[in-house]
């Protein structure tokens, strides 16, 4: 048995990075800045950017976009990462909420997951339709892990003999299905990342044209 995984860079803790930052909690206004800059032709008319690279009415513009097409790409841009933000938070697993990877999941099932919760995990795992993600849970001194329940049986007064039985098994268990609920809804993930990076490259464009010409009035002036 082989594990399947995707590529780290497209599974939800990687696109958490990307959809879930301390910018995203920011874009609550484009849909003013979006009437303000698009569909109003008198504000439209006033933009521009020479004064920031000290550039005269009558001198050339150092500037390679215009400033229309500078606050159109930051609005595009911004509403791109809203769309990643929005795609992350419908369909990311709640566990991604508590725990970073793997290991922190199952340090977190050992003092807070109930026998019952335990149970539910196992069941799930062992199921037919669920997808082998971690080596370190299904192969067992070289030989492939049979899908036999070992907690559901146990009473969630025992929990503690439980764990002192089964303990290293729990303990991969849980790695095994973090990782598989770091692969749900692959079509969700690929959308959110494909949007987060669009987004960020529409706001870079404006910032890195701004920065040239001010460096090129700085450097020539």
């Amino acid at each position: 048995m082989k594990p399947s995984t995707d590529w780290k860079g497209v599974r939800w803790e990687s696109v958490k990075g990307v959809a879930n930052n301390d910018f995203t909690r920011v874009v609550a206004l484009i849909p003013v800045a979006g009437y303000l800059i698009l569909f109003n032709d008198e504000i439209a008319g006033m933009v521009s950017f020479d004064t920031l690279a000290g550039v005269g009415e009558s001198d050339r513009s150092p500037f390679l976009l215009d400033g229309l097409i500078k606050l159109r790409l930051v609005f595009f841009g911004s509403l791109f990462v809203l769309f990643s933000f929005l795609t992350y938070r419908l369909f990311r697993p709640e566990v991604l909420e508590t725990s970073k990877n793997g290991l922190e999941f199952s340090e977190l099932v050992r003092q807070r997951y109930s026998v019952h919760e335990l149970a539910q995990i196992e069941e799930r795992v062992h199921s037919e339709t669920w997808v082998e993600r971690t080596e370190a849970f299904w192969m067992v001194l070289g030989k492939q892990r049979s899908k036999k329940p070992l907690v559901s049986g146990y009473r969630p007064d025992v929990r503690a003999q439980m764990f002192s039985q089964h303990g290293d098994y729990i303990g991969f268990l849980a790695r095994e299905w973090w990782d598989g609920m770091m692969h749900t809804y692959r079509p969700a993930r690929l959308c959110s990342l494909a949007f987060g990076v669009g987004g960020y490259a529409m706001l870079a464009i404006p910032t890195l044209d701004i920065a040239q010409a001010v460096l090129r009035h700085l450097v020539t002036g």
